[in-house]
C-alpha cells in the first residue's frame, strides 16, 4: 500500500524538517539531514500477505493522524514568488516555440545493486570513514553528509521490523507469523549488512531502490540492471538449502508487485545476454522473471532482453512469446552493438561489457555514472528553418543569436547543407551551456549525498556526483525530428538544386503558409524518397544528418563529462510536432515528428525489411545515449516456431548491421480503437510507448491516436 500522493507527503516532511535546520549548514549536510528526517517520519507499514517490507504513505496512519497531516499539507502556503517577468526568458522562448531546451534531469538511475547485496551499506560507511581521515575543505562536508545519509537508510530499514514483529505477536496463523518474523529479521540486517539469502537480497534491493528514489525526489526510471545475474547465486544457494522454489518465486512476485506501487513503468530488468566467451546467461531465474510478468500482466518491470549471436533458439522463443508481445514486452537489445556503442563512447572493451540496458532505452555502467537522460533537446527542423530563412525561423523570433546568411548566397546544395550543420552546432552549443549551468546549480544547492556515496569515485574524490564525483558523467542530447530533417534535405537537394523546380525563398514561403495554394508542390514533396524504405538516396542523407548531429554533440565531451547523441523521443515527438510548422518533407504544421529511430506513419511503405535497412544505415553506435526502433508485429506471426525463427533472423540481421534496440507492440490497431470506444472493457490493455509500457486507456488522447495511426501504418 503506497500513498498515491507520496511525493506531496515527502515534500511536506522536507519543509517541516527544514524549519529545524540551521540556515548556514553546508548544502550537502542540509540535504542529508532532510533526507534522514523524511525517512524517520514517513508513515510506513508491512503488508501481512507479502514477504517483503518497504511500503509507505498516509495509509499507515490512524484516521485522526491522517486528517491532521492532510490539514497541515492543505494549509501550507508557499513563500511569495519573485515577480514574474513581463517577457519570457530566452530559455523559455526556446522551449515554448521551438522545443529546444536543456537542464539537469534526476533519476534514470541504475545502482550497482550487486555491491549492496554482497557487501552491505556498512562497507560504504567504512569507506567514507577512511576517506574522512585525510579529507579537508568542502570534501569534509560532502563525506560527512554521506555518512548521515547512509546511516539514515539503516535506521529506516530497521523501522519496518517494529510493525512486522508487532503483527507477528497477534498472528495465529503460523505461516503468516513466520513470514512476518522473517521480514523483521531481514530489515534488522539489510541493506546495511550483506544479504545471506535470496529473500534478504530482494529486501536489500527494494529498500535501497526506494531510498534512492526518495533521495532524488523522483521515482522515475529507476532500473535494476542485471538482476537475473546478481541475484542468481543466492537463489541457487537457497535451493541447495532446501528452500522450496515456490517460496522463492513468491518473494520475487512481491518485488514485481511493489515495483508497480512505487515508481513509473520504466524500471528495466535485464535478462540473459552473453558471458564474454559466447555462452548465454539465461537461467532458471530469468525464466521465472518472464513467467511472473506473464502471470501478473503489469507494466513494470520492463524486461530488457539481451540478444546475441549464440542466444539459443529455445531462449529466443521465450523472449518472443506472443503473450509477452501483446503486453508491450520485452525490449530486444543487440548485445554486441550495445557493447560497441560503449566503446565508441570511449570505454575500453572490458569496461564496455559491464553495460546494462537502462530504462528509457539508455545504456549505462551501473553504479558508476550519472545518466542525465534529458540533458538537452534539439529539434532538428529548427536549423533547417534557419538555413531556409537566412538565419531566421519561419515562425516566431529566435531569442538567441546565430549567424545570418541570405539564401541567395548558396551556390550549391553542399553549401546549404553545411549551413544547416553550422546552425545545428550553434543550437547544440546553446543546450550544452544551459545543461552545464543547471548541473552547477544542482551540485551547489541540491546535492545527493546518498546517491553520491553509492556512485563510483565520489567517496575517493570527496565530491557530489553532479560536481564531478561520478566516474562517468553522461549528458544525453536528444535530436527530435531528425528523420523529417533528413527527408527535407533530400527533397531540397532534388527540387531546388538538382532540378531547379523551386527556389529556396519560394519554398520557405510555402512552408510558412502550410502548403496553402501549393498542393501540387506538397504532393511532389511527399513523393520524394523517404527514410524508412531502404532507399539509398534517402538513407545516405539520414546517415549524413546523424553523423553531423553526433559529431556536434560529442565534440563537447571533455574532463570526464560525456555528451552523448540520441534520437530518443518517448511520446514527446507528438507535442514537439504541435509546435513545429510545416517542413519540406511534406509534413504539415502541427503533425507529429518522427519517433525515435523511426519515421512518420505512412512513410515506411516497404515493410519491416525496408524500415530495418534504413535504421541500420545510420551509425547507431555513435548514438551511445541509446537508440530504439519501434515496430509492430502480429502475435500470430510468432505463434509457431517457424515464425519465431524468422523474427530472430530479422533481428539478427539488424544487429549485425549495427542496430541497438527494437521495441515491439504486439497488439492490433483494431484492439486500440475498441479500447478508445469502450475504455472500461479494456482496462488491462498494455502497449509499448517507448522506453516503457503503459495501460493504453491512461494515455492522453493525442498519444492514443498517434499510436493507433502508427500501428495502422505497420509501425
Amino acid at each position: 500500500m503506497n500513498d498515491p500522493d507520496l511525493w506531496q507527503l515527502i515534500h511536506h516532511l522536507r519543509r517541516r524538517a527544514l524549519e529545524d535546520i540551521p540556515p548556514d549548514l553546508p548544502a550537502p549536510q542540509r540535504e542529508a539531514h532532510l533526507f534522514a528526517a523524511v525517512l524517520s517520519a514517513v508513515p510506513l507499514g508491512v503488508e501481512p500477505d507479502e514477504t517483503l517490507a518497504g511500503d509507505l504513505g498516509r495509509g499507515y496512519l490512524s484516521r485522526s493522524e491522517r486528517e491532521a497531516l492532510e490539514a497541515a499539507i492543505a494549509g501550507y502556503e508557499p513563500a511569495p514568488c519573485s515577480p514574474v517577468p513581463a517577457e519570457p526568458t530566452p530559455a523559455e522562448c526556446m522551449a515554448r516555440w521551438f522545443d529546444c531546451r536543456a537542464g539537469y534531469t534526476t533519476a534514470h538511475t541504475c545502482l550497482c545493486y550487486e555491491e549492496v547485496i554482497r557487501d552491505g551499506l556498512a562497507a560504504k560507511i567504512v569507506e567514507v570513514g577512511e576517506a574522512l581521515k585525510t579529507a579537508d575543505g568542502p570534501a569534509v562536508h560532502t563525506l560527512r553528509a554521506m555518512l548521515i545519509a547512509l546511516e539514515a537508510v539503516g535506521h529506516w530499514a530497521g523501522r519496518y521490523a517494529g510493525p512486522a514483529r508487532e503483527q507477528a505477536r497477534g498472528e495465529t496463523d503460523r505461516a503468516r507469523r513466520d513470514n512476518l518474523l522473517r521480514i523483521a529479521e531481514a530489515c534488522e540486517r539489510v541493506p546495511m549488512q550483506p544479504a545471506r539469502s535470496f529473500h534478504e537480497a530482494l529486501q536489500a534491493l527494494w529498500l535501497t531502490h526506494v531510498a534512492i528514489g526518495i533521495s532524488e525526489l523522483s521515482d522515475s526510471s529507476l532500473s535494476l540492471g542485471r538482476a537475473d545475474q546478481y541475484l542468481y547465486p543466492l537463489y541457487c544457494a537457497d535451493l541447495r538449502r532446501g528452500v522450496p522454489q515456490e517460496q522463492l518465486r513468491g518473494h520475487l512476485r512481491d518485488l514485481w508487485l511493489k515495483l508497480n506501487r512505487f515508481g513509473d513503468p520504466a524500471c528495466a530488468v535485464n535478462l540473459g545476454g552473453a558471458d564474454g566467451r559466447g555462452g548465454d546467461l539465461y537461467s532458471p531465474l530469468s525464466a521465472m522473471m518472464i513467467d511472473l510478468s506473464l502471470e501478473l500482466r503489469l507494466p513494470s518491470p520492463l524486461l530488457a532482453v539481451r540478444v546475441h549471436e549464440h542466444t539459443p533458439p529455445e531462449v529466443f522463443s521465450r523472449y518472443a512469446d506472443p503473450d509477452l508481445l501483446s503486453m508491450g514486452q520485452p525490449t530486444f537489445y543487440g548485445e554486441e552493438p550495445c557493447v560497441q556503442a560503449m566503446v565508441c563512447r570511449g570505454l575500453s572493451e572490458p569496461e564496455a561489457r559491464r553495460v546494462v540496458m537502462n530504462s528509457c532505452m539508455g545504456l549505462v555502467i551501473p553504479g558508476e555514472e550519472i545518466s542525465d537522460m534529458w540533458g538537452g533537446v534539439v529539434n532538428l527542423l529548427l536549423p533547417l528553418e534557419l538555413a531556409l530563412g537566412g538565419g531566421r525561423p519561419l515562425h516566431h523570433k529566435l531569442p538567441i543569436q546565430t549567424a545570418v546568411r541570405p539564401v541567395e548566397t548558396f551556390g550549391d546544395f553542399a553549401q546549404f547543407r553545411e549551413q544547416f550543420a553550422a546552425y545545428l552546432q550553434s543550437l547544440i552549443t546553446y543546450c550544452v551551456g544551459q545543461n552545464a549551468a543547471s548541473t552547477r546549480w544542482m551540485a551547489e544547492h541540491r546535492p545527493n549525498p546518498l546517491l553520491s556515496a553509492l556512485t563510483k569515485d565520489c567517496i575517493a574524490r570527496g565530491l557530489d556526483r553532479a560536481a564531478g564525483g561520478a566516474r562517468y558523467h553522461c549528458v544525453i542530447i536528444e535530436g527530435f525530428g531528425w528523420a523529417n530533417a533528413a527527408d527535407s534535405l533530400t527533397a531540397i537537394e532534388r527540387l531546388v538544386f538538382r532540378e531547379q523546380r523551386c527556389g529556396l525563398g519560394d519554398l520557405a514561403q510555402v512552408l510558412r503558409d502550410d502548403f496553402a495554394d501549393a498542393e501540387d508542390l506538397h504532393r511532389e514533396l511527399l513523393r520524394m524518397p523517404k527514410y524508412g524504405n531502404g532507399h539509398p538516396e534517402a538513407d545516405a542523407m539520414a546517415r549524413w544528418v546523424t553523423d553531423a548531429f553526433a559529431a556536434a554533440v560529442s565534440a563537447h565531451s571533455a574532463d570526464g563529462r560525456y555528451y552523448l547523441p540520441s534520437y530518443h523521443t518517448l511520446t514527446q515527438h507528438v507535442a514537439a510536432g504541435m509546435k513545429t510548422g510545416a517542413s519540406a518533407d511534406g509534413r504539415r504544421a502541427g503533425e507529429p515528428l518522427g519517433k525515435n529511430a523511426g519515421t512518420m506513419p505512412g512513410r515506411a511503405t516497404q515493410g519491416l525489411t525496408g524500415l530495418l535497412l534504413s535504421a541500420s544505415a545510420i551509425d547507431q553506435q555513435a548514438l551511445s545515449g541509446g537508440q530504439a526502433l519501434d515496430i509492430s508485429i502480429d502475435p500470430g506471426l510468432v505463434a509457431e516456431q517457424e515464425g519465431r525463427d524468422k523474427f530472430r533472423a530479422l533481428l539478427g540481421a539488424y544487429y549485425a548491421r549495427g542496430g541497438l534496440q527494437v521495441q515491439v507492440n504486439g497488439v492490433g490497431a483494431d484492439d486500440l480503437r475498441a479500447a478508445i470506444a469502450d475504455p472500461a472493457a479494456h482496462r488491462d490493455l498494455t502497449v509499448r510507448i517507448a522506453g516503457y509500457s503503459a495501460r493504453f486507456i491512461t494515455l492522453p488522447a493525442p498519444i492514443q491516436e498517434e499510436l493507433v495511426t502508427r500501428l495502422e501504418a505497420g509501425m
